[in-house]
């Protein structure tokens, strides 16, 4: 994607009634907008704005012809697969601006892949977590997408390949095992001391369950404006996707 004032590229997140979730995104469009080049603003699919749709209409608005958007969601389902096509059309602005939008984080290929993992060890560094764990659990908000899940098992794979440790994936929400059933599994395979790893964009509810659940563990922040993060980002940007 050409980096002309046409272009716009637009981060879309999942939304989040918790104020520390809007306060990183505000810090991931600044420093996709510096890695990009590009104008970048945010939109939210739920509890906060704008919606997808008003980005789209503004940014039309504003004479940009060609926009970007980048959802911070690592899996498919049926957020991807349902609300942002239905975002872009409802949004009517399919005569005037050509949108593509790129897949989820999980699904961009080995460069995207192995960015997630330096952006999970970077996290797992700084919680120091990284030296003395004998299992990691990789935490994240599941989905009732059986493919979705794969994908965060499959990334637990190499993470456990990279740290050299046993690595389970546990999900917040939808899904098991649960963090708690996690740990009690890696418990009764004799580990004493497991980190936990953070598949998370921003802190929120489901971060602050995750930390409820793991007492006296080091627990990873989120990947928030972690630098392997931030460049799978401007990757993410500047792919081009078959327009929606």
């Amino acid at each position: 994607m050409a980096a002309t004032e046409s272009t716009a590229v637009l981060l879309l997140g999942h939304g989040s009634k918790d104020p520390r979730a809007e306060l990183v995104v505000g810090e991931l469009v600044s420093a996709v907008a510096a890695g990009t080049g590009l104008t970048v603003r945010a939109a939210y699919l739920d509890f906060a704005g704008p919606t997808a749709a008003v980005a789209l209409r503004r940014l039309a608005a504003d004479g940009f012809t060609s926009v970007r958007v980048v959802p911070l969601l690592f899996t498919p389902g049926h957020h991807l697969s349902h609300d942002v096509p239905f975002a872009v059309a409802t949004s009517g602005v399919s005569d005037r601006i050509d949108v593509s939008v790129a897949p989820p984080l999980l699904s961009g290929g080995r460069r995207a892949r192995d960015l997630l993992l330096t952006a999970l060890a970077a996290r797992l560094t700084q919680a120091g977590a990284d030296a003395h764990a004998d299992a990691l659990v990789l935490t994240s908000a599941g989905s009732s997408s059986q493919k979705a899940r794969l994908r965060v098992g499959s990334l637990a794979r190499d993470l456990e390949h990279s740290h050299g440790v046993p690595v389970m994936s546990a999900f917040a929400s939808a899904g098991t095992p649960s963090p708690a059933q996690a740990l009690q599994a890696l418990s009764d395979r004799g580990i004493q001391r497991p980190g936990v790893a953070s598949l998370f964009v921003a802190p929120g509810r489901l971060t602050d369950s995750v930390l409820a659940a793991c007492p006296d563990l080091a627990v990873a922040d989120p990947l928030g404006v972690s630098p392997a993060f931030v460049e799978l980002l401007v990757a993410q940007a500047g792919v081009l996707s078959t327009t929606t």
